[in-house]
């Protein structure tokens, strides 16, 4: 069922949540079928001539400190109020086969990280839960190759839509969504 979310995701999204209100956020959606390969290509292109190239890999539970390194970093650096999880959180989370966290490495230095899951009836709407880059790489490019990392990895398993919310208090985080070809979900 659509709502369904296990213990874990509901612990995760309580944790990002930050016990906000839903009206403090935009809900914002992709079908998959909007992201043409032109589109995928310009955008692959703009993150292969950006001035770093990242490894990402999926986390696991020896990235706990780097992720609550990165997470504390990338809030921070905003004014969305911080709200760290706990190493036992992160366990859990990292453990559940259904949350994949990625991380991205520059220069050798974890620099940026992205929470997802599935959810829907059929498992084919893909939830990107967190994306946060270290301040200093913020605006440089590598959001959008963890993003690329992202719809590959939706795609390659059969999401028909991405969503996401942003909080109305991060514009740059809304119109850098946006500017990937995000809508608003009215």
């Amino acid at each position: 069922m659509e709502w369904f979310k296990s213990l874990l995701t509901r612990k995760l999204a309580e944790t990002l949540d930050d016990l906000k209100d839903e009206s403090d956020y935009f809900q914002m959606r992709l079908p998959v079928k909007k992201i043409t390969s032109e589109f995928d290509r310009n955008l692959r292109n703009m993150a292969n001539h950006s001035v770093f190239h990242a490894k990402i890999r999926v986390a696991n539970l020896d990235d706990i400190e780097s992720f609550m390194k990165l997470h504390e970093l990338a809030w921070k650096s905003t004014k969305m109020r911080y709200k760290p999880f706990s190493k036992e959180l992160l366990t859990d989370l990292i453990n559940d086969q259904h949350i994949i966290f990625l991380i991205a490495k520059v220069n050798n230095v974890d620099s940026g990280f992205a929470i997802m899951y599935f959810t829907g009836e059929n498992k084919d709407v893909g939830i990107i839960t967190a994306l946060g880059v270290v301040p200093e790489l913020q605006g440089k490019g590598l959001g959008t190759i963890l993003v690329i990392e992202i719809w590959d990895y939706f795609k390659k398993n059969g999401a028909k839509e991405l969503r996401c919310r942003v909080e109305k208090d991060n514009m740059n985080a809304y119109r850098f969504i946006k500017s990937l070809g995000f809508e608003l979900v009215k």
